[in-house]
């Protein structure tokens, strides 16, 4: 680790605005302050790993320099989800999505960090270009002066150190999939109760407490994928959520599944619902969601048969947000990498080679 100097935000003086009516944006003047961050060379044991991680066919090491220590121009309050974010400016234009750190227990800053390490360990480049960046509070509180979940920040002396994402320029649009999409990933039908649904809304399902008839928010899926690779796209999805635990992905007519524009490729985007800290590797409706998919692409199974769980952590906890994961959670995500192994294991046993064909 090395002491750096990054520019950070500092706002204008003015008066603060309403409660009721809280400024939509606000142009930052900056300064630099001392904080620290990686250095590539002493903190990764490989730093060209770093240089070869790309964001679909872009390299990341560009990105990640604008989202460590570009200056800031604006910064507006992030539209949605139930967690607070900002949306940020860089004097450049491009821009990036700041998640500071929160009691709400849906919102885990430090799981967008550490999805992001594992996305480019595992070869997928699906998860934005994402560090974590410290910056001052009261500036981004002012901004958001008004919202009742300003409450809900953890701030640290003034500062909050949370996770910055690239922010997709390309309009990302939710996929239209429909219940039971999984049956392009299996060797039968799909499952008479689709765990790709609210959990709440599976769990009564498959209880026999609400009929499946009752679900009115998701028409049914096509029988064939509308592109060539979206079978294999969402079953690494499936595959990556289940070892980060992500449980907020499904829902919603499935708002957080979304591609670069009608048709294109999947993005993994919001990862912020993953790293629970629980007891369990893994709830029960999350195996599920591993079970229902039978098929899988060979790459992929590849790279999660060769992580390396020690490697991950050094990468993760270069973060000059560190600490960022728990050793319990690292202990989990092996658990849970062993649990996927053997489910691959056993649709290989039953089904073959072609378990691997997407």
């Amino acid at each position: 680790m090395k002491r750096v100097l990054l520019a950070v935000g500092l706002f204008g003086c003015g008066t603060p605005a309403a409660a009721s009516a809280p400024p939509p944006t606000t142009t930052i003047e900056t300064a630099a302050v001392e904080i620290e961050a990686p250095d590539a060379g002493e903190s990764e044991p490989d730093a060209a790993v770093i240089a070869l991680d790309s964001f679909f066919g872009r390299e990341d090491a560009p990105l990640l320099d604008v989202l460590a220590h570009s200056d800031l121009a604006r910064v507006e309050r992030g539209s949605g989800g139930r967690s607070l974010a900002f949306r940020l400016t860089f004097s450049d234009g491009s821009r990036g999505y700041f998640k500071p750190p929160q009691t709400f227990s849906g919102s885990h800053f430090f799981a967008e960090i550490a999805a992001y390490h594992l996305d480019r360990m595992l070869g997928l480049g699906r998860v934005p270009p994402t560090i974590g960046r410290r910056l001052a509070w009261d500036p981004l509180r002012e901004i958001a002066a008004g919202d009742e979940r300003v409450a809900e920040a953890i701030v640290d002396r003034d500062h909050v150190c949370g996770s910055l994402s690239y922010w997709v320029p390309e309009r990302l649009v939710p996929i239209q999939l429909g219940l039971g999409w999984e049956a392009w990933a299996r060797f039968g039908p799909a499952p008479a109760v689709s765990p790709f649904q609210r959990a709440r809304v599976y769990a009564s399902q498959a209880a026999g407490e609400m009929p499946v008839s009752d679900v009115s928010d998701l028409r049914r899926a096509s029988a064939t994928p509308d592109t060539s690779d979206r079978a294999a796209e969402l079953s690494d999805l499936v595959l990556f959520d289940y070892l980060t635990e992500n449980i907020d992905r499904w829902g919603g007519d499935y708002t957080n599944v979304r591609t670069r524009g009608p048709g294109g490729e999947l993005v993994f985007l919001d990862n912020a619902a993953g790293f629970i800290d629980s007891p369990q590797a893994s709830p029960s409706f999350m195996d599920a969601r591993l079970h229902a998919v039978q098929r899988f692409r060979r790459s992929t199974i590849d790279a999660i048969r060769g992580f390396d769980v020690e490697a991950y952590r050094a990468r993760v906890e270069a973060d000059v947000c560190a600490p960022i994961l728990t050793d319990r959670m690292y202990t989990q995500l092996e658990e849970r990498r062993a649990t996927l192994l053997a489910h691959v294991d056993r649709m290989i046993a039953e089904h073959g080679e072609s378990a691997l064909d997407l």
